[in-house]
C-alpha cells in the first residue's frame, strides 16, 4: 500500500497510517512515519525517525504513532 508515498498528500499519510496501526502492518507504518519525518523540523523528525525504528514492536509503534500524528497535524496546520 505504501510504494507511492511519496506521491501523496500529508492527509493521506494520517489515513494511512492510521490504517497500517490497525492492520499490524509495520513496514508500512515504519515508511510513513519515515516520510513524514522528511517534511517537519526536529525534535518531530528525530521522534519520527525513532517511530520507524520502533516498528519491530507493534505495540510501541502503535502507540508512539497516536501521539506523533497529533504533532505533525499541529505543527502542520501552523504552517
Amino acid at each position: 500500500m505504501c510504494a507511492t508515498c511519496r506521491e501523496h498528500g500529508i492527509g493521506e499519510l494520517y489515513v494511512e497510517g492510521d490504517q497500517a496501526c490497525e492492520r499490524g502492518d509495520l513496514p508500512a507504518l515504519a515508511e510513513i512515519a519515515e516520510h513524514l519525518a522528511e517534511h517537519v523540523d526536529e525534535p518531530l523528525h528525530c521522534e519520527l525517525v525513532a517511530l520507524a525504528r520502533q516498528c519491530v514492536d507493534g505495540a510501541r509503534a502503535t502507540l508512539a504513532w497516536t501521539e506523533l500524528k497529533q504533532k505533525v497535524q499541529t505543527v502542520v496546520v501552523r504552517s
